[in-house]
């Protein structure tokens, strides 16, 4: 499963949790404010309706007649519906009021003689029912009140909440994005420099943060691993540079000797010309790692100058091929071209890219009898240069580990198939790198390797 990025996670977060706090906020303030408003709206409307049963106690004694009237009175001035019922028949009521809000058991409990009340939702709307007793003249006076306008309070309540808790999620969201920034920016910047090092740019450095302390710390260690490793590297090269120019001097010596011993080989009895055949042999491996060795430490220093131009391809990979072939003194494979390549150019340094030739068909001579074929063909907008062979083929575990330095695989064990030093494909992976490609090896079609190398191209010209 794919992970979410660092950025994305932390935004979120700080989206959610500001959502989830502020509506959990205003839910609270909701139900508290609700329960408070009804609870003093109720106990305002159960003291009116006390006094408004008085009313009607003093309108039965003294005039009966006007009991209508002071209903309609009561509701003109609270809002509230009154009915008054004697002796189970409802003697008067307010113009609007319905005898269908007053419950049965509410009737039941106040003809008892117990006062009561009541919140009741009729058709979607909360009304508050008091039933009040008048012993004295054996009636009951019930008032409905209508909480229309505590419901309207509260609908605009809940609004202000929900827009409070949208606002404070989108503030929540813009700090998440604030804290976000601050806290991917230096791990952004330190992915950044470390591909730029590790692509070759070894002065690659942080620039110190004196405003932050833990960015400071991180930047400023940042910065002494890669002079550690800097001096580390150029320490390792000028080693093997040293080592190698050392060598050079009995190197020149010793095939010096081995080429008159070779002038003299019959001479020789057998056992010494097996001897001095293998001197000879071990004697060219032993150039060809002090050599390998002397331009693997100039690059790594950045002592090797990278001389780029811009060279026809075709031409470029014939002239190479033959190089390798009179350097070694091998037959030299065929060049293929595919259909529609036309004549592609690439930007490369000419020493090299013929050093990368020369070392990838050199490895095919050693362990696979030889290059089959050169073939060239255009991928999109690169350009790809295929060495194949019909040897036995590059294991797929060993694949990515035949660029690694004295990585000889399988064939190390073999003194009597192939003999070399580990180095050649790494320098190719290293050059190739500088000119911005890639190499890669697979199968090939005669069933061996395929060492596939991609140089982006930067013009092309139809025939």
């Amino acid at each position: 499963m794919r992970r979410r990025s660092l950025r994305l996670r932390l935004l979120v977060t700080f989206g959610l949790g500001a959502f989830v706090i502020s509506t959990l906020f205003a839910s609270l303030t909701y139900v508290g404010v609700r329960r408070l408003l009804i609870a003093n709206q109720q106990q305002t409307d159960l003291q009116q309706s006390y006094v408004n049963a008085a009313l009607v106690r003093s309108t039965l004694y003294s005039s009966p007649t006007e009991l209508s009237n002071l209903l309609n009175s009561i509701y003109k001035a609270t809002a509230s519906n009154v009915l008054v019922q004697t002796h189970n028949q409802w003697l008067a009521r307010s113009n609007s009021a319905s005898t269908l809000d007053v419950k049965q058991a509410t009737i039941k409990t106040v003809g008892a003689g117990h006062a009561t009340e009541q919140t009741l939702n009729a058709d979607g709307h909360v009304i508050f029912v008091v039933g009040v007793p008048i012993p004295s003249v054996e009636t009951q006076v019930f008032e409905v009140f209508q909480l229309a306008n505590l419901e309207q309070t509260l609908r605009l309540l809940a609004l202000v909440l929900g827009l409070g808790a949208l606002f404070t999620s989108i503030v929540g969201m813009s700090g998440g994005i604030w804290v976000t920034r601050r806290t991917v920016r230096p791990l952004e910047e330190v992915s950044f420099a470390a591909a730029l090092i590790a692509d070759g740019a070894l002065t690659t450095r942080l620039q110190v943060n004196r405003a932050d302390r833990e960015v400071q710390q991180l930047t400023e260690s940042f910065n002494q691993m890669v002079s550690q490793l800097v001096q580390r590297l150029e320490r390792d090269a000028r080693f093997a540079s040293d080592v190698s120019h050392e060598l050079r001097s009995p190197l020149t010596t010793l095939a010096t000797t081995a080429t008159v011993l070779q002038q003299h080989r019959d001479d020789l009895t057998s056992a010494g010309q097996e001897s001095l055949d293998l001197l000879v042999a071990d004697l060219s491996i032993f150039q060809s790692l002090v050599e390998d060795l002397l331009e693997m430490s100039r690059s790594d220093a950045g002592a090797a100058p990278l001389v780029l131009e811009t060279v026809s391809a075709i031409e470029l990979v014939h002239q190479s091929v033959r190089s390798a072939s009179r350097r070694h003194g091998i037959e030299e494979p065929p060049v293929e071209i595919a259909d529609g390549v036309g004549d592609p150019l690439v930007l490369v340094d000419r020493r090299r890219f013929e050093r990368v030739i020369t070392n990838v068909i050199d490895n095919a001579h050693r362990y696979a009898a030889g290059a089959a074929a050169v073939r060239i063909d255009v991928q999109e907008s690169q350009l790809a240069v295929n060495v194949d062979d019909a040897g036995s083929g590059v294991p797929v575990d060993e694949r990515e580990h035949v660029f690694e330095r004295f990585f000889r695989g399988r064939a190390a064990h073999d003194r009597g198939i192939a003999r070399g030093t580990g180095l050649g494909l790494a320098l190719v992976r290293d050059h190739v790198r500088a000119f911005g490609g890639t190499i890669t090896v697979s199968e090939s079609p005669e069933g061996g390797a395929r060492f596939q190398i991609l140089l982006p191209i930067v013009q092309s010209e139809q025939p």
